[in-house]
């Protein structure tokens, strides 16, 4: 097959000089690189639910799982899909591909056979799947599946030549973004960004060789994947969370002892919950990077409970650790910090967050993507932000996340800020005659007591919203929010569900739907 390409590198003269200031390096040998993890010797590399791996194990992993796809007559110029679960194999295949110089693919364990349709656009020669994803996937009717549950024996027996030459500036790495205002989009990064993205994570967390990543978000996420390689390039421990329970994963978390986590605040916050349930109050963590969604308030008073340091991180997919804020800075998180090395943020038309830095990918799976993805070498993060003179960076919205009312713009994150003490908020925007879009709020209450449309929205007049940008609809659901693997709330889907819950509505709007308010 034809290798996958980087359809939107930056520039001849970017590139000099990313290398020249040290940002990328040159090629070397796929041999360093599974050297480098052989030298990690008996600490520990990964832990997952049945498994645990020094870094000698994984190392014989790797090369088992690289023996596995050669005799499958993958080469080098091949893609690799991999449906990856949480698991030490499914982490081993990855690395194999990287040690091979395979384009790897990555798909989350939940994905459907939508997500599946658009993977096979990279046209990989082979799938890891496990066995039950496989036949509910059809994998084996599309390309010959290796299985991530085999017994496989961890051996140090080296493939057979190692001596070839990973090129750093080609597709290395396919991730895709979470769908939540659009289709998937297949997202292209190379061995040098994700080094920097290794670096800027290092960074804003001051990752030692000493520390272990709770990690629960997917592997197949760019998060995933950054944490994982930030650990290996320091012989860090990973402890592999598959299938997150507050209780069971405080369990594993605390035996374990992790020291880092990154992800979303409802992680933490569901982890802090059930501390209170048991009593407890030590953890082992010692910081933990954030983003994705407001972080609240109990998320930051409990992580300072602990003796835990916040850190607020902004990233992507396409441009992952993009800015943070300082360690040990006791700030209350109110902005996004500012750029880590080598990234460069601007404010764009309607106030986008412009990003560009040796960390971003080099273009989308689709090409047809690349025009709406970039305004020259930025990277569009269709977010709306300020800048200020310290150059700290503040999301101010998101130029997809409004409702357009009467020509006028309501962010629906500053609706769900406004809405966070009820419990799992989140706003989106429905279709009205009259006014063009409403905001619409749905609420998985915190608690049981009675909701209703005025009380709703008297706590968010009293939280500040202005009274033009209170929502016309308020949906109390029995369940909590549809949400990514990455902890995000899918808002396309809010409004398919409404039959099943309680509705409320604006007093103008009772002429034509049920209200509580007549």
């Amino acid at each position: 097959m034809t290798r996958i390409v980087t359809t939107r590198p930056p520039d001849g003269p970017t590139a000099s000089r990313f290398y020249r200031e040290g940002y990328w390096r040159p090629a070397l040998p796929a041999g360093d690189r599974l050297s480098h993890i052989s030298a990690g010797g008996t600490r520990t590399a990964l832990v997952d639910n049945n498994l645990h791996w020094t870094y000698q194990d994984l190392s014989g992993a790797v090369r088992t799982s690289a023996r596995s796809m050669k005799a499958a007559g993958v080469t080098s110029d091949d893609a690799v899909l991999i449906v990856a679960p949480l698991t030490n194999a499914a982490a081993a295949s990855y690395l194999a591909t990287q040690l091979i110089g395979n384009v790897a693919v990555l798909l989350d364990r939940r994905c459907g056979m939508a997500d599946v349709d658009t993977a096979f656009a990279a046209a990989p020669k082979i799938a890891w799947a496990t066995r039950a994803d496989a036949t509910r996937l059809h994998l084996d009717a599309r390309c010959p599946v290796l299985y991530l549950d085999n017994d496989a024996e961890c051996t140090d027996s080296a493939p057979e030549d190692l001596a070839h030459i990973i090129d750093p500036d080609v597709a290395s790495l396919v991730v895709f973004t979470s769908g939540t205002t659009s289709s998937p989009k297949g997202v292209v990064h190379t061995r040098n960004s994700l080094r920097c993205g290794v670096a800027n994570m290092t960074a804003a967390m001051n990752v030692t060789g000493e520390d272990g990543f709770f990690l629960s978000s997917p592997l197949a996420s760019i998060t995933g994947v950054l944490q994982l390689e930030t650990a290996l390039a320091i012989h860090a421990a990973v402890i592999l969370e598959d299938r997150f329970e507050s209780s069971a994963s405080l369990e594993r978390l605390r035996r374990n002892r992790a020291t880092l986590l990154g992800g979303a605040p409802i992680i933490c916050d569901e982890l802090f919950a059930e501390c209170q349930r048991q009593n407890i109050d030590q953890l082992s963590l010692r910081c933990i990077a954030l983003g994705g969604s407001m972080i609240t308030q109990p998320v930051l008073a409990n992580a300072r409970r602990f003796g835990i340091e916040p850190v607020r991180v902004y990233g992507s997919s396409e441009a992952p650790f993009s800015t943070a804020t300082q360690l040990g800075s006791g700030a209350a998180l109110e902005d996004e910090g500012t750029a880590l090395p080598g990234v460069e943020v601007a404010v764009g038309d309607s106030d986008e967050l412009l990003i560009r830095g040796p960390h971003q990918f080099h273009g989308y799976l689709d090409t047809g993507d690349n025009d709406s993805g970039f305004s020259g070498q930025w990277v569009r993060t269709g977010d709306q932000a300020v800048i200020d003179d310290a150059h700290r960076v503040r999301i101010s919205g998101r130029l997809k996340d409004v409702a357009i009312r009467k020509g006028m713009k309501v962010s629906l994150t500053e609706i769900d800020a406004a809405a966070a003490a009820l419990g799992d908020c989140a706003a989106y925007a429905i279709a009205d005659p009259a006014t063009g879009e409403r905001a619409a709020l749905a609420i998985y209450p915190r608690s049981q007591s009675t909701l209703s449309y005025s009380a709703v929205t008297q706590q968010l007049l009293e939280f500040g919203l202005a009274k033009w940008k209170l929502p016309e609809q308020i949906v109390i659901w029995n369940r909590p929010l549809p949400r990514t693997p990455s902890g995000k709330v899918v808002r396309r889907q809010l409004s398919s569900a409404e039959q099943d819950c309680q509705t409320f509505y604006a007093p103008r709007l009772t002429r034509t739907a049920p209200s509580e308010e007549e």
